[in-house]
């Protein structure tokens, strides 16, 4: 039997913010490997599109309309989820929004508009938190859980011009770490992965030491290796899937390096 299918035995896996790039990526790669999948997205329409060549392969794939800022519409679309498919394994954390919706660039934190700020918040904050709070207890009561929540490299040594989202994911970090703290007991593992810069289209750029950008599929492995059973023995860790930009000057500035 192929390694990646058994790990996933008869796993139900959530995926919020399925219709994104990085959502849609590990929707596929889930279902590829034997998982039964529930995605969830605020644009139900897109998300139905999106997944479509998923269903078409005959992999068992589910939409659902979901605002995960709403903590009680939340707990009823995990619910319903239940009663679609039994249970819950897999909860992965990837819904977010990391650009402002009437500003365009970046921007100094005082120019930012609070209104703007509470709304990154609460989506990249306490929509991770809701869902969160919505699994757990389902997950205690099996013994068994995998909870993988979305960083950014931005949550590990910030990026000037957009603060609000900066904050909202260090805090997902360390939320992260005390999750796993509290669960592991109850064998639930707590993970985070944290992206840098992730294109649809891989294209070249000096800023990291890989000398390119990243792609939706490369963060997808690293949420479905932390989802499966071969992760076991991995809790509380963030793994940045950033091209090595965050350890330092990048490869144009090393002699000899081609940029």
């Amino acid at each position: 039997m192929n390694e990646t299918i058994s790990v996933f035995d008869g796993r139900v896996a959530v995926v919020t913010g399925a219709a994104g790039n990085i959502g849609l990526a590990t929707c596929r790669m889930l279902c590829e490997a034997g998982v039964k999948v529930a995605a969830t997205d605020l644009d139900a329409d897109r998300l139905e599109a999106r997944i479509a060549p998923i269903r078409e392969q005959g992999l068992d794939i589910r939409a659902y309309e979901q605002d995960v800022t709403n903590r009680t519409a939340t707990e009823a679309v995990f619910a319903k989820i239940i009663d679609d498919f039994g249970k819950i394994d897999i909860l992965v954390n990837n819904a977010g929004v990391w650009n402002h919706r009437d500003v365009r660039g970046r921007q100094r934190f005082e120019e930012m508009d609070e209104e703007e700020i509470r709304r990154i918040v609460e989506i990249n904050l306490f929509g991770v938190m809701n869902c969160a709070h919505a699994v757990l207890p389902r997950m205690v009561s099996l013994g068994y859980g995998r909870i993988v929540n979305l960083g950014s490299i931005a949550g590990e040594v910030g990026l000037p011009g957009y603060a609000d989202y900066a904050a909202c994911k260090a805090a997902v970090i360390r939320f992260t770490q005390t999750l796993a703290m509290e669960n592991a007991s109850c064998g639930i593992t707590v993970n985070s992965v944290s992206p840098g810069m992730i294109l649809e289209k891989v294209v070249p750029h000096n800023g990291t030491w890989v000398g390119r950008t990243g792609a939706p599929e490369e963060v997808a492995r690293a949420i479905v290796f932390l989802a499966s059973d071969t992760a076991g023995y991995l809790t509380g860790v963030d793994i940045p899937v950033d091209g090595g930009r965050i350890l330092g000057p990048h490869a144009a500035s090393f002699p000899g390096s081609q940029a």
